[in-house]
Protein backbone atom coordinates (compact mmCIF):
# COMPACT_ATOMS: atom_id res chain seq x y z
CA UNK A 1 0.00 0.00 0.00
CA UNK A 2 1.13 3.51 -0.98
CA UNK A 3 3.65 1.86 -3.31
CA UNK A 4 3.61 2.27 -6.82
CA UNK A 5 0.15 3.74 -6.97
CA UNK A 6 0.60 6.95 -8.55
CA UNK A 7 3.94 7.04 -11.36
CA UNK A 8 3.75 10.76 -11.22
CA UNK A 9 4.07 10.83 -7.85
CA UNK A 10 7.10 13.07 -5.82
CA UNK A 11 10.16 11.31 -5.96
CA UNK A 12 11.02 10.12 -1.95
CA UNK A 13 13.21 12.02 -0.55
CA UNK A 14 16.59 9.96 0.57
CA UNK A 15 17.28 11.00 4.18
CA UNK A 16 20.30 8.73 4.60
CA UNK A 17 21.97 4.76 5.34
CA UNK A 18 21.96 3.40 8.60
CA UNK A 19 24.01 0.39 9.12
CA UNK A 20 25.41 0.62 5.66
CA UNK A 21 22.35 -1.79 4.88
CA UNK A 22 19.24 0.26 4.69
CA UNK A 23 18.26 3.41 3.11
CA UNK A 24 15.78 6.07 4.88
CA UNK A 25 13.33 7.50 2.71
CA UNK A 26 10.87 10.00 3.59
CA UNK A 27 7.66 9.71 0.82
CA UNK A 28 5.43 13.31 0.22
CA UNK A 29 2.81 11.78 2.75
CA UNK A 30 5.34 11.62 5.88
CA UNK A 31 5.70 8.24 6.19
CA UNK A 32 8.87 6.68 6.48
CA UNK A 33 10.65 3.81 4.39
CA UNK A 34 13.41 1.69 5.24
CA UNK A 35 14.76 -0.06 2.47
CA UNK A 36 16.99 -2.92 2.62
CA UNK A 37 19.69 -2.07 -0.82
CA UNK A 38 20.99 -5.76 -1.02
CA UNK A 39 17.30 -7.72 -1.21
CA UNK A 40 16.31 -4.72 -3.46
CA UNK A 41 19.12 -5.23 -5.85
CA UNK A 42 18.96 -8.86 -5.67
CA UNK A 43 15.30 -8.47 -6.60
CA UNK A 44 15.90 -5.97 -9.60
CA UNK A 45 19.03 -8.74 -10.27
CA UNK A 46 17.29 -11.51 -10.30
CA UNK A 47 14.59 -9.98 -13.22
CA UNK A 48 17.20 -9.09 -15.43
CA UNK A 49 18.87 -12.75 -15.45
CA UNK A 50 15.25 -14.46 -15.68
CA UNK A 51 14.49 -11.35 -18.65
CA UNK A 52 17.54 -11.69 -20.34
CA UNK A 53 18.15 -13.78 -24.01
CA UNK A 54 21.38 -13.44 -24.11
CA UNK A 55 24.17 -14.88 -21.72
CA UNK A 56 25.67 -12.14 -19.59
CA UNK A 57 28.81 -9.94 -20.27
CA UNK A 58 31.79 -11.88 -18.83
CA UNK A 59 35.49 -10.87 -17.12
CA UNK A 60 38.39 -12.56 -18.08
CA UNK A 61 40.07 -13.89 -14.93
CA UNK A 62 43.98 -12.33 -15.04
CA UNK A 63 45.34 -15.98 -13.31
CA UNK A 64 42.43 -18.99 -13.59
CA UNK A 65 41.35 -19.87 -10.54
CA UNK A 66 41.33 -23.51 -9.43
CA UNK A 67 38.39 -23.99 -7.44
CA UNK A 68 38.67 -27.04 -4.98
CA UNK A 69 35.14 -28.41 -4.59
CA UNK A 70 35.46 -32.06 -3.48
CA UNK A 71 35.05 -34.75 -6.20
CA UNK A 72 30.97 -35.06 -6.10
CA UNK A 73 30.87 -31.14 -6.58
CA UNK A 74 33.17 -30.63 -9.07
CA UNK A 75 31.78 -33.55 -11.37
CA UNK A 76 28.14 -31.86 -10.91
CA UNK A 77 29.52 -28.99 -12.17
CA UNK A 78 31.27 -30.84 -14.91
CA UNK A 79 28.03 -32.65 -16.01
CA UNK A 80 26.09 -29.15 -16.33
CA UNK A 81 29.06 -26.77 -18.31
CA UNK A 82 26.42 -25.45 -20.89
CA UNK A 83 24.52 -24.23 -17.88
CA UNK A 84 27.58 -22.55 -16.38
CA UNK A 85 28.25 -21.14 -19.86
CA UNK A 86 24.69 -20.02 -20.31
CA UNK A 87 25.08 -18.23 -16.85
CA UNK A 88 28.83 -16.83 -17.53
CA UNK A 89 31.06 -18.61 -16.58
CA UNK A 90 34.03 -20.71 -18.77
CA UNK A 91 34.81 -23.80 -16.78
CA UNK A 92 36.82 -26.77 -17.27
CA UNK A 93 37.76 -29.98 -15.28
CA UNK A 94 41.25 -29.15 -13.30
CA UNK A 95 41.38 -33.29 -11.46
CA UNK A 96 40.37 -34.54 -8.54
CA UNK A 97 37.05 -32.28 -7.82
CA UNK A 98 38.78 -29.12 -8.73
CA UNK A 99 37.46 -26.93 -11.37
CA UNK A 100 39.63 -24.59 -13.10
CA UNK A 101 37.80 -21.70 -14.06
CA UNK A 102 39.31 -19.06 -16.95
CA UNK A 103 35.96 -16.69 -17.25
CA UNK A 104 33.24 -15.14 -14.87
CA UNK A 105 29.99 -13.16 -15.39
CA UNK A 106 31.49 -9.71 -15.12
CA UNK A 107 29.49 -8.46 -11.92
CA UNK A 108 30.77 -11.38 -9.82
CA UNK A 109 33.65 -10.88 -7.68
CA UNK A 110 36.37 -12.52 -8.99
CA UNK A 111 37.34 -13.39 -4.76
CA UNK A 112 33.76 -14.54 -4.72
CA UNK A 113 34.72 -17.54 -7.71
CA UNK A 114 34.67 -20.83 -5.29
CA UNK A 115 31.80 -19.84 -2.77
CA UNK A 116 29.77 -19.22 -6.11
CA UNK A 117 30.33 -22.39 -7.92
CA UNK A 118 30.07 -24.22 -4.55
CA UNK A 119 26.29 -22.77 -4.16
CA UNK A 120 25.53 -23.49 -7.56
CA UNK A 121 26.82 -27.32 -7.08
CA UNK A 122 24.09 -26.87 -4.42
CA UNK A 123 21.60 -25.05 -6.37
CA UNK A 124 21.95 -28.31 -8.72
CA UNK A 125 21.88 -30.95 -6.03
CA UNK A 126 18.49 -29.47 -4.84
CA UNK A 127 16.58 -28.46 -8.21
CA UNK A 128 14.15 -31.10 -9.05
CA UNK A 129 12.82 -29.78 -12.20
CA UNK A 130 15.08 -27.89 -15.00
CA UNK A 131 12.83 -24.59 -14.36
CA UNK A 132 13.66 -25.04 -10.99
CA UNK A 133 17.45 -25.83 -11.20
CA UNK A 134 17.22 -22.60 -13.46
CA UNK A 135 15.47 -20.72 -11.19
CA UNK A 136 17.81 -21.70 -8.02
CA UNK A 137 21.13 -20.88 -10.16
CA UNK A 138 19.95 -17.38 -10.84
CA UNK A 139 19.36 -16.79 -7.25
CA UNK A 140 22.36 -17.15 -6.79
CA UNK A 141 23.81 -15.27 -9.18
CA UNK A 142 21.31 -12.52 -8.29
CA UNK A 143 22.53 -12.41 -4.30
CA UNK A 144 26.47 -12.54 -5.44
CA UNK A 145 26.06 -9.81 -7.71
CA UNK A 146 24.13 -7.73 -5.39
CA UNK A 147 25.22 -4.80 -2.98
CA UNK A 148 26.29 -6.13 0.75
CA UNK A 149 24.94 -5.18 3.59
CA UNK A 150 27.62 -3.02 5.13
CA UNK A 151 29.33 -2.13 1.91
CA UNK A 152 29.15 1.62 1.26
CA UNK A 153 27.02 2.80 -1.78
CA UNK A 154 27.00 5.37 -4.85
CA UNK A 155 24.19 7.83 -3.86
CA UNK A 156 23.59 7.11 -7.42
CA UNK A 157 22.95 3.59 -7.31
CA UNK A 158 20.62 3.95 -3.87
CA UNK A 159 18.87 6.03 -5.75
CA UNK A 160 17.99 3.87 -8.27
CA UNK A 161 16.75 1.48 -5.96
CA UNK A 162 14.91 3.61 -4.13
CA UNK A 163 12.69 4.88 -7.64
CA UNK A 164 12.27 1.16 -8.11
CA UNK A 165 10.85 0.67 -4.99
CA UNK A 166 8.84 3.76 -5.00
CA UNK A 167 7.32 2.36 -8.28
CA UNK A 168 6.28 -0.57 -7.04
CA UNK A 169 8.74 -2.42 -9.43
CA UNK A 170 10.36 -4.41 -6.59
CA UNK A 171 8.57 -5.32 -3.74
CA UNK A 172 10.12 -8.88 -2.59
CA UNK A 173 13.72 -10.24 -2.77
CA UNK A 174 13.67 -13.16 -4.61
CA UNK A 175 13.02 -15.04 -1.18
CA UNK A 176 10.04 -13.46 -0.95
CA UNK A 177 11.35 -11.47 1.95
CA UNK A 178 9.39 -7.35 1.72
CA UNK A 179 12.48 -5.05 0.56
CA UNK A 180 10.91 -2.08 2.18
CA UNK A 181 9.03 -1.35 5.84
CA UNK A 182 7.11 1.61 5.98
CA UNK A 183 6.35 3.52 9.15
CA UNK A 184 3.87 6.06 9.16
CA UNK A 185 4.11 9.49 11.02
CA UNK A 186 1.19 8.40 13.55
CA UNK A 187 3.39 5.25 14.19
CA UNK A 188 6.28 6.91 14.89
CA UNK A 189 4.88 9.19 17.10
CA UNK A 190 2.97 6.58 18.94
CA UNK A 191 6.59 4.67 19.81
CA UNK A 192 7.88 8.85 21.32
CA UNK A 193 4.43 9.07 22.93
CA UNK A 194 3.20 11.96 20.55
CA UNK A 195 0.25 10.28 19.79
Amino acid sequence: EGVGTDRAQTPWRIAGEVLRTYIICEDAEKNVWLIDKHAAHERINFDRLMAAQEPPMRQTLLSPVAAELGREDGALLLENLPLLEQLGFSCEDFGGGAVLVREVPADIDPCDVSATLEELAECLRTGRSPDERRENLLHTMACKAAIKGGWKSDPAELRVLVEKVQSGAVRFCPHGRPVAVRLTKYELEKMFKRA
